[in-house]
């Protein structure tokens, strides 16, 4: 019996001994806990403000408008999928997925087909309202269809991270854990 007392009054005395001494940490309330975004994305992820849908349409062009979702993928990354189409008379089309790379609020994302003599090179601006898109002069092998071109200004029209895009065969495709390498690949 009188191990058991002193075993007790060990455990105590640890137990007392790994309290915090720091009264200002416990006395001090509980921080607020951010508002849940409306998905999931990495946790603490410094790109989570430029997530979100940006749209833009022309007036003057009848359904000639693009897409643009981004998916804060890391604190220096996101996931940019555009979906575009220059309207009437063809209505030819553009779909691009890549990663880019975030600094100073402006993505930029470059990528080079072995068929391409310079490739693609993007960059995405972003403002609390919108996205300014611009391909580099010279690099505007992006794969989209003829006349068809990223360069616009989309309004966001959502901030909510968005889990997923569909892609032109009506695939929904999920952005967590996606390589875009592989998704060109037709391996998602």
């Amino acid at each position: 019996m009188l191990v058991r007392l002193l075993s007790l009054g060990l455990l105590l005395g640890l137990a007392a001994c790994t309290e915090t001494t720091n009264q200002q940490a416990t006395t001090a309330p509980p921080a607020a806990a951010p508002a849940a975004p409306a998905a999931t994305a990495p946790v603490g992820v410094r790109t989570t403000p430029y997530a979100g849908e940006y749209n833009w349409g022309d007036a003057k062009r009848k359904q000639a408008g693009g897409t643009l979702t981004v998916y804060p993928e890391s604190d220096s990354t996101v996931l940019v999928y555009f979906d575009i189409s220059n309207g009437p008379p063809a209505f030819h089309l553009g779909a691009l997925l890549q990663r880019a790379v975030v600094r100073g609020g402006v993505a930029r994302c470059a990528f080079k087909e072995d068929y391409d003599e310079n490739g693609c090179r993007l960059a995405i601006a972003f403002t609390p309202e919108a996205a300014r898109v611009k391909t580099e002069q010279g690099y505007g092998e992006c794969g989209f269809g003829q006349g068809v071109s990223a360069d616009e200004t989309y309004r966001r029209t959502s901030s909510a991270i968005p889990q997923q895009f569909v892609n032109g065969e009506g695939t929904a495709v999920k952005f967590k854990g996606l390589d875009p390498a592989k998704y060109q690949a037709g391996d998602y």
